[in-house]
């Protein structure tokens, strides 16, 4: 900023070096707006000429200079001729006057009006009317703070010279870097007799470096053991049998299941009909079935967590009959492993399935040179040793098999897309087995990378006989359509839903509980790491405690799940968090269920071990799944309801007739979002910083799931995240109660009050709540302007629910006074 304010002066200070010296007796509006008002505006208070509009209209006139920023109006510039003055030379310059006052002649006051007029229609706030050298800077539009507008002040500067000598306050009022962040909102504010904050006062209640591990009880050491072995196998990394076993069976998925296998079979069989003939008649009946389309492209269709990889592993593993899966060589390739770099994907994939399709056909020493040309290059050989190479075919056959060797490593190493072909095609014509290759995991990775990827493996569909499997996301198969990638070969769609919490947790606690029948095995499963004082029945009961927590208890399912956005590896990842926290005190869990005793545990304890973890209040900065929407560290200060309100904006547009959410949010422009919070005084760009922290984390989601980048971010919606952040922050004391110590707060008053609340928590912890709830509405109204207008009606409604959640804590810390 600094550095910026710096140049913008010596640009202006070379202007009105420049300008003094010229005669400007018979200069006329176009000299002045040429001469002195446009180097200004460009040169000096850095509007860009390509995005500004000159004589652009407005209404039934002109403006004379409409600033832009993201070809929105920020500044409306009204110019006027050098000889019209505005009579400013009694006036203080840089101060501010009433618009309709007497500090302004006709001549001033038409050129304002005239702004006005203009602004109205461009929807623009800012406002200046000048003749070169007299400067009037105002806000044309009040933005619906009920002030007319002509009852508000405009600063003025009475020449350039005045200018110079108060630059910081012009640059200030009528830069672009004023208006990208609204700071001269705050110069009319102070100039219009309104309170101005002291923002230097910043800080949370409990500073979050002073957070503190929690003990968490005389048995974890034994629990640490037995957690880390349960949970790394409730989450599948090191067990396959579970991640195939504890696949969630669905109407859907035996669908795909059904539909795949049909088509593996048909071709299957397809193949056993085929002579073992190598000749011309196989080639023939080959080429026919390609001709036929009787290969397949299947796409494999599900939101992220669905378990698109486990069930094709379940698939050819459990599902598959052992006749069939005999005709079938798999080659796959995991693009989880590649840099996900869409202009090397070509490359990785040739280098990635060269090796694999080697290893496939090559299983043995004997699979060496006569096996690669006998079969692989026969038609080549054929050509060498009977014609092109016959001389030395008749000479020397050992010199002529290493210069055929030579021939087939350069096709290896110049042209591996082509021996790949060939190495499937062999896998065919000689091995008669049916090549199924699957892309794994492309849906990590942009659209431009998917669609590399879908036309590499589509060179292969259409040449060679096979079946190819891509796993991807609905929204990858719907932008992969939309730009042509899918449209012109055919393909076969199976869709996967995406498991419900409980039954995912359900599904691993019940393998497990198989594990624990016989106890030799359990024994192994579980204690190979170590000798423990707990026995396998011990670990049954603490499993069916588990069973109770996770799976009866459907709100505990319901916040993990959304809270993981529903993905099986994070909700697993947040489930074992949630148990090892010490706030459920585990080892009390555990000898509740030895002994054979119930112990219910309270919902604000769940949200203790989620939220806050193995600490005493909420980790900043080190929690990866919930987040703190009360806070507002944006470079311009807002309103600490701000988050809120953007995630109540995206849950409203989905409802439905009957005033209901719909389960999968449809994507709203981002534009629509920025435009919505305009109209409650919210600028674009504050809004943006928000949005951008919320893609982040998952609370919102981006249409293309691999971009974050808010500036190439256009369409977003709500997620399963969100919508758990938009309840808790709207209905929940819990975890208000917890956000409250660790939110950066810009009143002190409030900030003593939730300390001394720590003196005397068991009484005080309400006066507190209600304090910080308080402290929320109030910022939320400096900031924020709510229309009288039924699409704003919900936004409404945040204050409402948070009013009546005060009034509610309020009636109970008067019962518990009077108790």
């Amino acid at each position: 900023m600094q550095d910026s304010l710096d140049y913008a002066y010596a640009q202006f200070s070379k202007i009105l070096d420049e300008v003094s010296q010229l005669d400007k007796k018979k200069w006329s509006e176009a000299d002045t707006r040429t001469k002195v008002i446009s180097r200004i505006l460009y040169e000096v208070l850095g509007w860009s000429k390509n995005e500004a509009s000159e004589e652009e209209r407005a209404g039934s006139g002109y403006t004379d200079y409409t600033l832009k920023i993201d070809n929105k109006a920020k500044a409306i510039v009204e110019a006027k001729r050098d000889n019209i003055p505005f009579g400013f030379e009694a006036r203080q310059s840089s101060k501010a006057y009433i618009l309709n006052g007497k500090a302004f002649n006709t001549e001033a006051k038409d050129a304002i009006n005239q702004a006005v007029v203009y602004s109205a229609f461009k929807n623009c706030e800012l406002a200046c009317a000048t003749n070169g050298d007299e400067w009037i800077v105002f806000r044309a539009l009040r933005m619906g703070d009920g002030k007319e507008t002509l009852e508000g002040k405009g600063f003025i500067f009475s020449s350039l010279a005045s200018i110079k000598e108060n630059f910081r306050l012009f640059y200030d009022l009528l830069s672009k870097y004023s208006a990208e962040i609204l700071a001269f909102r705050g110069e009319f504010q102070k100039a219009e007799g309104l309170p101005i904050r002291d923002l230097s006062f910043f800080k949370p209640a409990r500073n979050p470096l002073t957070k503190k591990l929690l003990d968490r009880g005389e048995y974890a050491s034994d629990f640490d053991v037995i957690m880390s072995t349960f949970f790394e196998r409730l989450k599948g990394d090191e067990d396959h049998d579970m991640i195939k076993k504890c696949f969630v069976v669905s109407s859907e998925s035996d669908l795909a299941d059904e539909k795949l296998l049909r088509l593996t079979q048909a071709l299957a069989e397809k193949i056993r009909r085929i002579n073992s003939d190598t000749g011309k008649q196989l080639v023939e009946l080959i080429e026919g079935v390609k001709l036929q389309q009787k290969n397949r492209f299947v796409l494999l269709v599900g939101n992220k967590g669905a378990g698109k990889t486990t069930f094709i592993d379940r698939f050819f593993d459990l599902i598959i009959p052992a006749k069939t899966k005999d005709s079938i060589v798999l080659l796959r390739a995991d693009l989880s492993f590649s840099t996900g770099d869409a202009d090397g994907v070509i490359e990785w994939l040739n280098r990635e399935l060269l090796k694999i399709c080697e290893d496939a056909v090559f299983t043995s020493e004997k699979d060496g040179w006569d096996e690669c040309v006998g079969k692989i290059f026969f038609d080549e050989y054929q050509r060498w040793s009977t014609r092109t190479m016959v001389n030395l075919y008749e000479k020397d056959k050992g010199e002529f098999k290493i210069e055929f060797g030579r021939h087939i490593e350069k096709i290896r190493e110049d042209r591996p897309h082509e021996y790949i072909k060939r190495l499937i095609a062999y896998i065919t014509k000689s091995n008669l087995k049916i090549p199924c290759i699957i892309f794994d995991n492309t849906d990590h990775y942009s659209v431009e990378f998917q669609e590399r990827v879908f036309q590499y493996a589509r060179s292969i569909y259409e040449s060679e006989l096979c079946i190819v499997i891509m796993p991807i996301t609905d929204k990858t198969s719907w932008q992969l359509s939309k730009q042509g990638a899918l449209q012109s070969f055919e393909s076969e769609y199976l869709s996967l839903p995406t498991p419900k919490p409980d039954q995912i947790i359900e599904r691993r606690i019940s393998y497990l509980f198989e594990k624990l029948k016989d106890e030799e095995r359990g024994q192994e499963y579980f204690f190979s790491k170590g000798v423990m004082r707990l026995k396998v029945n011990d670990i049954a009961k603490f499993a069916s405690s588990l069973n109770q927590l996770l799976v009866e208890s459907s709100q505990t399912s319901q916040w993990i799940g959304g809270l993981a956005n529903n993905e099986v590896r994070r909700l697993l990842e947040l489930t074992r968090d949630v148990i090892s926290s010490p706030h459920l005190r585990l080892d009390d869990l555990f000898k509740a269920q030895v002994i054979g005793t119930s112990d219910v545990i309270p919902e604000y304890k769940i949200k203790n071990a989620l939220i806050k973890r193995r600490y005493d209040i909420y980790p900043v900065g080190e929690h990866s799944f919930i987040q703190n929407v009360f806070s507002n560290s944006l470079e311009n200060p807002s309103s600490p309801l701000l988050g809120v309100r953007v995630l109540q904006f995206l849950r409203d547009v989905n409802l439905n007739e009957n005033d209901t959410a719909q389960e999968e949010y449809e994507y709203i422009p981002t534009d629509s979002v920025y435009e919505y919070f305009a109209m409650m005084n919210i600028a674009p760009a504050t809004v943006k910083q928000v949005i951008a922290q919320q893609l982040k984390f998952g609370l919102v989601l981006n249409a293309d799931p691999t971009i974050i980048d808010i500036e190439k971010v256009h369409r977003i919606r709500l997620s399963p995240s969100g919508r758990v952040h938009l309840s808790w922050a709207t209905y929940d004391v819990d975890y208000i109660q917890i956000m409250k110590d660790i939110t950066p707060l810009r009143c002190s008053d409030t900030h003593s009050t939730i300390i001394n609340s720590y003196r005397n928590f068991r009484v005080l912890w309400r006066s507190a709540n209600i304090a910080f709830i308080n402290y929320l509405l109030t910022e939320d109204a400096m900031y924020c302007i709510i229309p009288e207008h039924s699409d704003f009606s919900r936004q409404s409604l945040i204050n409402k629910k948070l009013e009546r959640l005060s009034r509610k804590l309020e009636d109970e810390q008067r019962r518990a006074e009077a108790a």
